[in-house]
């Protein structure tokens, strides 16, 4: 008798310890977090303009890289997807941005250059820069194809963060994989 209530007296004694281990969120090191996402049409229907918002969080992996000269891409790439009732969706590719944000040693700031209209911005701090890199306002996506409308299809976006590959040679290249990359869950806008 008194072995069984020696037992579930240390049941009783560990459990809440447990409980409060397994429920205490652990703070996520590297993600990539939705802030603001909206599409509005811009005269046609065809014409949308989208305004997306992201927060980062970057893993001390990525941090260390940057620091040391490597220099991370991010893309946000919009498309258009066609939901099936059987298998599988059909999803056609709409749209690209990327950027990349790279940190310049010697004069100690951090230079985002957008590469599709080759626009670059200067930071002092890598918050700034990250805040500035995961904000994309009035950006007008190409226009849709006419049977998108009225059919079932959706806009579906997502980020990636992936540290940018040095050109070396392949089994050196093998060590700076994508295996550091991260990206955000991927958000879907139903089309009228």
């Amino acid at each position: 008798m008194s072995t069984r209530l020696l037992y579930f007296g240390k049941l009783f004694l560990w459990l809440p310890l447990w409980l409060m281990i397994l429920i205490t969120p652990a703070k996520a090191e590297d993600e990539i977090l939705l802030k603001d996402f909206v599409i509005t049409t811009a005269g046609s229907p065809r014409q949308l303009v989208a305004n997306v918002s992201f927060d980062y969080q970057l893993n001390s992996y990525l941090r260390e890289g940057l620091l040391n000269g490597v220099t991370l891409r991010q893309a946000i790439t919009f498309d258009l997807m066609w939901e099936n009732n059987w298998f599988w969706n059909t999803t056609r590719p709409l749209d690209r941005v990327e950027t990349e944000l790279q940190y310049h040693a010697l004069s100690q700031h951090y230079q985002l250059i957008r590469l599709d209209t080759q626009e670059h911005w200067n930071f002092t701090s890598l918050a700034s820069a990250l805040d500035y890199m995961g904000t994309l306002e009035n950006y007008k996506l190409p226009l849709l194809p006419a049977n998108a409308l009225g059919s079932n299809a959706s806009i579906v976006m997502q980020v990636t963060l992936t540290p940018k590959s040095p050109a070396l040679p392949l089994k050196l290249r093998l060590l700076f994989t994508e295996d550091y990359a991260i990206e955000s869950q991927g958000v879907k806008w139903p089309l009228p």
